[in-house]
């Protein structure tokens, strides 16, 4: 695939290089946005999902509900998507606020029970289910409701392999070897995919704000009612 081969080029440099958004060019008739206003890169030669493209399909256990979660089992709820890890001091906070705000505006305004959130950590070793709920509790998130769950991968070679290989998100260990005080370089991204299974944007970069991907999740509800 190209987005493997794309991954395999990108290496760490393509960790320091995906400041902004993740406007491409690309997609059908299956999304509901228009296509993003940048057209200098087609949606099939980036590393991870986006416009247009079916959303990847793996299951992820929820260690705190107890149960696996498969990224494409909603038929009947848009998705947004995120990767981090809960001792992440830099982007992953940005990340996973960003979907606290608008997973909230979807609960003020009713439309909750068309959206699920979902964010894959790639430091299973760390992330425990006792660490995810105090990571939790910590950024205000109710993982108590049904649509959010903090997924995390069985070992670190599976996380490798759904979010660096499937999802094509970058991630490179930092520290000294055998240390537990290690960090990530990683990319950030945020997908957000319709009831169809098709992604309708990818936000990349160190900030991706929230009130952009809450209109954009709008304008995806209005439009499937």
């Amino acid at each position: 695939m190209q987005r493997r081969r794309f991954l395999a080029a990108l290496g760490t440099t393509g960790v320091a290089s995906t400041a902004g958004c993740a406007s491409v060019l690309g997609g059908s008739s299956n999304t509901h946005l228009s296509k993003p206003e940048s057209q200098s890169v087609r949606s099939a030669n980036l590393p991870y999902p986006a416009y247009g493209q079916e959303l990847p399909e793996v299951t992820v256990p929820d260690p705190i509900a107890g149960t696996d979660v498969t990224t494409t089992q909603y038929d009947d709820r848009n998705v947004l998507i995120t990767f981090f890890y809960t001792h992440c001091n830099s982007i992953c906070p940005f990340l996973i606020s960003s979907l606290r705000q608008v997973h909230t505006a979807a609960k003020q305004n009713e439309y909750a029970d068309d959206v699920a959130v979902l964010a894959i950590t790639f430091d299973p070793k760390r992330d425990t289910a006792e660490r995810l709920r105090e990571y939790a509790d910590m950024m205000h998130v109710d993982v108590d409701a049904d649509n959010w769950h903090f997924l995390r991968p069985e070992s670190e070679q599976r996380a490798k392999s759904v979010v660096q290989e499937t999802f094509g998100v970058t991630f490179q260990k930092t520290g000294a070897t055998g240390s537990s005080m290690y960090m990530f370089n990683h990319l950030g991204l945020i997908v957000l995919a319709n009831q169809r299974g098709y992604v309708e944007r990818a936000y990349t970069g160190d900030d991706p704000k929230a009130e952009r991907v809450r209109t954009d999740l709008e304008t995806v509800v209005d439009a499937q009612s």
